[in-house]
């Protein structure tokens, strides 16, 4: 837990500083840029480094991350053609012709982040998880003091991009030394045969977690490019920094609680045939964390952002209050919604996930301004994390 918090309080450490070297203009072309790293690297292994649990063979679970390190190889290649074809036109399509350089290093951000997620996963097999926090280390530092220095020689927003590089190739770093020579050893034997077994056994990943999952990141994250595209990047600069600060409490509290309620989940599920026990009190504890702080940043968190981050960013403060009770269900939902992967019911998120991404996108073409956008986009998250909160309580038998 220790290791996580200084991981998630880098970010919010550097970010006044990060202010004042970067406009809100420079802030909102990361942002875009950052959206469609996310989302083509969080999908890029097709999403099997989720089943690496699942099988009690480790040989198995290796299968299935190099099945994903294919997967991702591929996807990047092919995302590198698209920019040297249609890159130009891309970059009109976003607003904002100044990212068309950035599109060039996207295959990379999407290669690291990929295999990140895969040794991710094969840490929390391992229950390695200190080493998964140390990566974390690694990687909001890295990126943290790319950022500054970068910043600091390099002018626009490109110091931004730099320096995720250099946090994210850290990250993979660390966690890639961890393979012992036993693990490589397998690695290597597993052959094609084999990896289409277990490609055609966890199929359900690919084709319902995939698009699932690129609409679930693209509900968050799509705003970025539609302010940029529909209004100005500066209000992608905006919301960027309102999500970047309140996600980052959430990310360090949360995602710990996540790494161990997916194992304890898991067994409990495998073993006795429901989670109730692990999920009541996961939930209870994740409660009484977040109300409180929740309750006082929604009555002072405009003045915070004022004076943190400058007056130049006010309007980014304004956003964090409408969103946060949003973020305050969110943070309950991230790590018990795991239970939709557990109890392999991703058809339905499959359907949740297209409403969601559907309404948010609707909302830019129906909203008169950039706020009443951000009203509508927080009743509709909150709206279905809550959906989310019923669904993964009702798969791990609360009731």
């Amino acid at each position: 837990m220790m290791g996580t918090g200084l991981a998630q309080a880098v970010p919010i450490a550097v970010s006044p500083i990060l202010t004042r070297i970067y406009s809100p203009s420079d802030m909102g072309l990361f942002a875009v840029y950052t959206t469609m790293a996310t989302i083509i690297g969080a999908i890029a292994n097709g999403r099997y480094e989720l089943a690496v649990m699942l099988p009690k063979k480790r040989t198995e679970s290796l299968a299935l991350i190099k099945l994903g390190f294919i997967i991702s190889l591929i996807i990047s290649f092919l995302l590198l053609l698209v920019t040297v074809i249609f890159g130009k036109e891309i970059a009109r399509l976003l607003g904002n012709e100044d990212i068309y350089l950035w599109l060039f290093l996207l295959p990379i951000s999407t290669l690291l982040l990929s295999l990140y997620q895969n040794l991710s996963y094969w840490n929390i097999k391992s229950r390695e998880f200190k080493h998964i926090a140390g990566s974390r280390i690694f990687q909001s530092t890295g990126t943290g003091l790319g950022q500054l220095g970068l910043g600091l020689v390099v002018p626009g927003g490109v110091g931004l991009v730099l320096g995720t590089f250099i946090g994210n190739l850290g990250a993979n770093l660390s966690l890639l030394k961890l393979f012992n020579t036993k693990d490589w050893f397998i690695l290597k034997g597993i052959n094609k045969k084999r990896i289409k077994q277990i490609g055609k056994r966890f199929r359900k990943f690919p084709e319902i977690d995939v698009p699932a999952t690129a609409l679930n990141l693209g509900a968050t994250h799509v705003p970025n490019i539609l302010f940029a595209s529909l209004f100005s990047s500066i209000y992608s600069g905006f919301y960027y920094l309102t999500l970047r600060v309140l996600q980052a409490p959430i990310t360090l509290i949360s995602s710990s609680v996540l790494d161990v309620f997916k194992e304890e989940a898991a067994k409990d599920y495998r073993e006795k045939g429901n989670a109730k026990n692990i999920y009541l009190k996961t939930l209870k504890i994740l409660f009484l964390i977040a109300i409180v702080p929740s309750v006082l940043l929604y009555f002072f968190i405009e003045d915070i952002f004022g004076f943190v981050f400058g007056k130049d960013w006010i309007i980014a403060g304004e956003y964090a209050k409408i969103l946060i009770p949003a973020l305050f269900l969110r943070f309950m939902s991230n790590p018990l919604s795991f239970m939709i992967y557990i109890a392999e019911k991703q058809l339905c998120n499959l359907i949740v996930m297209i409403i969601l991404f559907v309404a948010v996108v609707i909302t830019f073409f129906i909203s008169s301004n950039h706020y009443e956008v951000v009203y509508k986009i927080s009743i509709i998250q909150s709206g279905y994390y809550i959906f989310h909160l019923i669904l993964s309580a009702k798969l791990a038998k609360v009731f």
